[in-house]
């Protein structure tokens, strides 16, 4: 039955993934192969041995296959960590928070997690606590933008099986 209500529900075309802004497993089931842990190559990523999965139907039943075997890949990463590990202390004494100064200016960092891309912009004036903190999650362009777009002339019985193919997270989206 879920293949049924799935196949068809919610497609994304391609040229959607730039326009709306559309990360993470939502543009690789399109066919992006776009992940942040291979474009950026921060923390670890670089010393493991994977490609970003992608599929192309674009459809929920898509997103949901892709999530799948990108969780059978989650399993193969922790995998490579822990054989990759070094030995010695695994916990280590942190200066006192107190002490720590943040330099002067802004920035942005992201990085992939489950939805998609999640960034952090950070001002600082120099002091020990940052001015401004601004988070952005995917959830808000996934649920919003892309939502309303998808969401036309679908059974109603069907909204909800489409929003969870999004992976959106309502708390993410009302700031």
């Amino acid at each position: 039955v879920f293949k049924m209500r799935a196949e068809g529900l919610g497609y994304i075309p391609k040229d959607w993934i730039d326009a709306y802004g559309i990360t993470g497993p939502n543009a690789r089931a399109a066919g992006i192969p776009r992940d942040l842990r291979k474009d950026l190559g921060y923390l670890a990523y670089p010393q493991l041995d994977f490609e970003p999965i992608t599929c192309t139907k674009s459809d929920a039943f898509g997103r949901a296959e892709l999530r799948l075997a990108e969780m059978y890949q989650s399993i193969n990463l922790i995998r490579q960590m822990v054989d990759k590990m070094p030995s010695g202390a695994i916990r280590e004494k942190l200066p006192n928070p107190l002490y720590w100064k943040i330099p002067a200016g802004e920035t942005y960092v992201s990085a992939e997690c489950t939805r998609g891309e999640y960034g952090f912009y950070v001002v600082s004036d120099g002091s020990d606590k940052p001015r401004r903190v601004v988070v952005r999650g995917p959830s808000y362009t996934h649920a919003v933008s892309v939502m309303e777009r998808l969401v036309r002339g679908v059974n109603i019985a069907d909204v909800a099986g489409l929003m969870v193919s999004l992976h959106t997270y309502p708390p993410e989206v009302e700031r």
